[in-house]
């Protein structure tokens, strides 16, 4: 009893005597100049010094962390410029799934990298809009969420195609689980809504249907790799319901090396997908013309135990789809339209599209980027909306008097993308003005694209077009 007591007695005492704390690394960014200050602050400080690069100023110091007060005046020295975490990095590892080394998509999109980050989360789910998904699929068990099938009317949504099965695995199969293949949002899940019935077809209000239940059953990502060519007023009405939902929507730009896309791609505040090579170049069947290109051929899963290289824009969405998964995973409480614009600004510029190739990594840095090193000063003076560099999505109607948008940018390559949505017909027109005078104009009906060389300067880009009609306006300056 006694020992017992004792025993309890030192565990008391040791309760009571604080634990000592590891040591902070901290990165210190010294000012030009202050060299001869820097060994006395640290110094006075009670800093240690593990490291310098003096090439950049930059010091490498472990510091107390329980000691917020050196924190403050560390960072209040008129000798220091700047103060960072010296984050851990590791090693970047690559799947373990068999077929990994013949998927160059996710490898030119840098997923591993954004993996490092996210591989998913089961909370964000992916609506396939396709023709079912397989659910005895071995790289997609446990992935799926409940879904539909509008094909037959019953909850049993199928693969007989096995379109959506192939498109299912690009979207989500688990990576690092020793079978088939890494899809891009490991652990997102997939909802298998059913349209398009064994031969691959089907009906436009089945879609529309389907866009409906997947926004009003909580997809945050909806994947339609089909369309086609004539606009559909239940598909327009049902995307506009799910995008009030809170649901981004991506679409398969077409494959008849037109210059129009299909429909839904064409439709707005729709994420359009174009087909891009290991090159970086549209392949000769892909649309031009819309917002984004992604990797158009997947090695991915197929129905039974099975897999297959998919090819084509129907491959490229679902690319997009789980990047955007990994985005919501990443920022759940981020909008629709805040992920649409991390995958335009952070698009690698290609021939044949608006904004450029997706990528994994940058998409992600941009939504979520590291904390700041600097806090940069705001610049005074210039008055613009928009800032030089970077990417902007507008919407609305065009209005009697047309709309007009006013921007600062550097020199460069402008691209104007206009999508335009009306009951009646009509041309539409978008016309760039710098200093008053017409810089360039570019029109069309539902699709408008305006390219012009800028200097550096303020410019103003008009919309004009049928006054009932809506618009997406995506833009992208130096």
């Amino acid at each position: 009893m006694l020992g017992e007591r004792l025993t309890a007695i030192a565990f008391a005492v040791a309760a009571l005597v604080p634990l000592p704390s590891s040591p902070v690394r901290l990165e210190v960014g010294y000012r030009a100049g202050a060299a001869a200050e820097v060994q006395q602050l640290e110094a006075r400080l009670g800093l240690t010094r593990v490291a310098t690069i003096p090439q950049l100023r930059i010091d490498v110091v472990e510091v107390d962390p329980a000691d917020d007060g050196v924190l403050a005046r560390l960072r209040a020295a008129p000798a220091v410029e700047w103060t960072a975490p010296d984050r851990r990095v590791h090693a970047l590892g690559v799947p373990n799934d068999p077929l990994w080394p013949s998927q160059w998509s996710p490898v030119k999109t840098h997923a591993p990298e954004a993996w490092s980050r996210t591989t998913g989360d089961p909370a964000t789910v992916v609506a396939v809009v396709d023709t079912g998904v397989d659910p005895s699929q071995p790289d997609l068990a446990g992935r799926l969420a409940p879904g539909f099938d509008f094909v037959n009317g019953d909850s049993d949504p199928a693969d007989d195609n096995g379109h959506g099965t192939a498109v299912a695995g690009i979207v989500a199969a688990p990576g690092n689980n020793h079978i088939g293949v890494a899809g891009y949002c490991w652990r997102c899940r997939v909802m298998p809504l059913k349209v398009l019935d064994a031969s691959g077809g089907g009906f436009a209000s089945d879609v529309a249907r389907a866009v409906v239940w997947a926004g009003d059953h909580g997809a945050r990502v909806i994947n339609t790799s089909l369309g086609g060519p004539v606009e559909d007023a239940a598909l327009a009405a049902a995307t506009q319901h799910a995008q009030l939902r809170g649901a981004l929507l991506v679409a398969a730009a077409g494959n008849d090396s037109s210059s129009q896309l299909d429909y839904p791609a064409a439709l707005p505040a729709v994420v359009s997908v174009g087909a891009s090579n290991q090159s970086d170049a549209l392949y000769r069947f892909s649309n031009q013309g819309a917002a984004v290109a992604a990797p158009g051929e997947n090695t991915t899963t197929a129905r039974g135990a099975g897999y297959e290289t998919f090819l084509g824009t129907s491959s490229a969405a679902p690319v997009v789809s789980g990047i955007a998964g990994l985005l919501f995973s990443l920022a759940p409480s981020t909008t629709p339209a805040q992920v649409t614009g991390a995958l335009e600004q952070s698009a690698t510029p290609i021939a044949g599209v608006t904004f450029g190739r997706v990528d994994a990594r940058r998409a992600l840095a941009s939504l979520v980027p590291a904390p700041p090193v600097t806090t940069p000063t705001p610049a005074k003076g210039s008055g613009a909306k928009h800032p030089p560099g970077t990417s902007v999505t507008r919407s609305g109607r065009i209005g009697a008097k047309g709309r007009s948008y006013s921007l600062t940018t550097g020199a460069g390559r402008l691209v104007a993308r206009l999508i335009v949505h009306r009951s009646s017909g009509g041309r539409s027109r978008l016309t760039l003005f710098h200093l008053g005078r017409r810089v360039a104009t570019a029109g069309g009906e539902s699709q408008v694209r305006l390219q012009a060389k800028v200097r550096r300067g303020r410019y103003r880009l008009v919309v004009s077009g049928p006054a009932d009609a809506s618009f997406v306006l995506k833009l992208r300056h130096p």
